[in-house]
């Protein structure tokens, strides 16, 4: 079958899978509930899981490395996982030399947004050397930060925590532990909460659908505005990519949040050349992500 990695893809609620080969050509897919982690060794019950997957495929001898992407803080060497708010277990774990251990193959792990902004850049066919900011508005709000085609980490992995800037005068605790942070207003979990208060009438999916014009969603899709004006004043990049669940949900009013984005922006620039994609994903977006990351990991290895 060739050469393949293992696209692995951990998220709050789903634990997806595939075989990802050199093209991006990605086959076996299969979803499952991240509840499976909720008890015992994380890294034993994921271990099982790739082993048992790989001999069901019978791909086991084509497999040359796994990437795993995951709703973490991520040690600047990508080799611990240090903090993870949304799921049980997955907090300061030597993860990728204990997985590489008994695997016997490369894993490589990063920050799940960051395997979703490589999945975007190439969907988009952006050029690898701009500057390109990725907004992901899902059950939180993920950031991941391409500069001159390299993924930021800071000094110790955490960059690109966005939902965790503090908002004035929100005195909210976040899952974090800190207080006001943006996450708490600006996140598909605040809308949740905003759709069960105000508008218990339709299923969330329908919010936007039947509710879009009211001040309270208004002013929810204005806030989301803020945290993404924030990183765009201070990096000026070349390209913004809005994504996620939430912008994507039916009668999501697009045309709201950019303009407060183009308010709120500096003058003259970065607002006068402002260049904001929104980009859909899919349940194989982030298994494209990392699994060709994975490929490109293995030529600097080999």
């Amino acid at each position: 079958m060739g050469n393949l990695t293992l696209g692995i893809d951990i998220g709050g609620t789903n634990f997806r899978l595939g075989a990802v080969d050199e093209n991006g050509n990605i086959s076996h897919f299969e979803k499952n509930s991240s509840r499976i982690f909720d008890s015992g060794d994380v890294v034993e019950i994921i271990h099982k899981e790739i082993e048992d997957y790989m001999d069901r495929y019978g791909i086991r001898d084509s497999v040359r490395a796994a990437a795993v992407g995951i709703p973490s803080i991520v040690s600047k060497d990508k080799k611990t996982i240090i903090s993870t708010p949304n799921l049980k277990g997955f907090n300061n774990i030597r993860f990728s030399d204990k997985l590489q251990e008994k695997l016997g193959i490369p894993v490589f792990l990063d920050r799940d947004v960051n395997f979703l902004l490589m999945n975007d850049m190439n969907k988009l066919k952006i050029d690898n050397t701009k500057t390109v900011l990725g907004f992901y508005i899902g059950t939180g709000f993920g950031n991941a930060i391409c500069i001159n085609g390299k993924l930021y980490a800071g000094k110790n992995g955490a960059a690109g925590e966005l939902g965790h800037i503090p908002l004035y005068d929100v005195d909210e605790e976040c899952t974090c532990g800190n207080i006001g942070c943006s996450e708490t207003r600006c996140s598909g979990k605040r809308l949740e909460y905003l759709a069960e208060k105000y508008f218990p009438d339709v299923p969330i999916r329908e919010v936007f659908k039947y509710h879009g014009n009211s001040p309270i969603i208004l002013k929810f899709v204005k806030d989301l505005a803020i945290p993404i004006a924030t990183e765009i004043n201070i990096l000026d990049p070349d390209y913004s990519i809005i994504a996620g669940g939430v912008t994507f949900m039916e009668g999501f009013p697009k045309d709201v949040l950019l303009e407060a984005i183009h308010e709120k922006v500096r003058k003259p620039y970065p607002e006068e050349n402002l260049e904001i994609m929104f980009t859909e994903h899919d349940q194989q977006s982030g298994i494209y992500g990392s699994g060709i990351y994975a490929h490109q990991m293995l030529k600097n290895i080999i």
